[in-house]
């Protein structure tokens, strides 16, 4: 199997072009397992960073799926329509948001667990009008988004860990011009309900000063965004 040498600078598109290719052409066949990301990055002459970008996009496309301790394989049910290049610009933009989704549970699930320890009554508060709302902003996706990361920022604060609390700010930033280049308005309201379920639970974990349940629930509330951003650039 012979990949061409990337030379162009945006390396990623390029290696996700070059692996869609050999997918259609059959060179790369459902259900096969596509070469590692060292050796891709060798064949396409690329860095190994730009092989798992394009990996990442790919899966959100569903022509990949990545299988715990045995490699990337090719879907055995791939995407019926060319994907084009809005398409594949869109999915590029998810697979970093998954990165950020990452750092997100990382930070956040603590920062429940340590706000259920640390938060005082005047936190309670603020957290229980994050949660109203957003309740009361729901038909609104712009104001909605404002109030999540509004409440998310309140977790944080509620920490009582300066560092967590400005990581998980700047994170959330990040977070904030990957929905508005995604286009989330989209989601459905059944993901909006999920999101102010979940939120509302990690409140009343915190207030319990329960962290397990608190990172639990925040843990649920992460999984919701991601499991609906496929569905964005489908």
């Amino acid at each position: 199997m012979a990949f061409e040498t990337i030379r162009k600078s945006s390396a990623p598109d390029m290696v996700a072009e070059q692996i869609i290719a050999k997918i259609t052409d059959g060179e790369l066949s459902p259900g096969s397992q596509l070469p590692s990301q060292r050796d891709l990055a060798l064949m396409l002459g690329v860095g190994r960073s730009s092989v798992r970008e394009a990996i990442n996009a790919l899966v959100v496309m569903g022509y990949l799926e990545p299988l715990q301790g045995r490699g990337t394989f090719i879907k055995d049910v791939l995407p019926a329509v060319d994907p084009g290049i809005e398409k594949l610009k869109a999915a590029f933009s998810a697979g970093s948001i998954f990165d950020l989704m990452e750092a997100r549970a990382l930070l956040e699930c603590r920062s429940a667990a340590l706000a259920a320890e640390r938060a005082d009554a005047e936190q309670i508060r603020n957290l229980k009008a994050a949660i109203k709302k957003v309740k009361g902003t729901e038909t609104e996706y712009a104001i909605f988004l404002d109030a999540d990361i509004q409440f998310h920022a309140a977790v944080a604060e509620a920490a009582g860990n300066r560092v967590l609390c400005e990581l998980t700010k700047l994170v959330l930033e990040k977070v904030v011009a990957h929905h508005h280049d995604l286009k989330t308005a989209l989601l459905p309201p059944a993901y909006r309900d999920v999101s102010i379920r979940t939120a509302a639970r990690v409140v009343e974990a915190i207030e319990a000063g329960d962290g397990e349940d608190a990172a639990r629930w925040m843990a649920q509330h992460l999984d919701a965004i991601r499991n609906e951003l496929k569905n964005i650039i489908g």
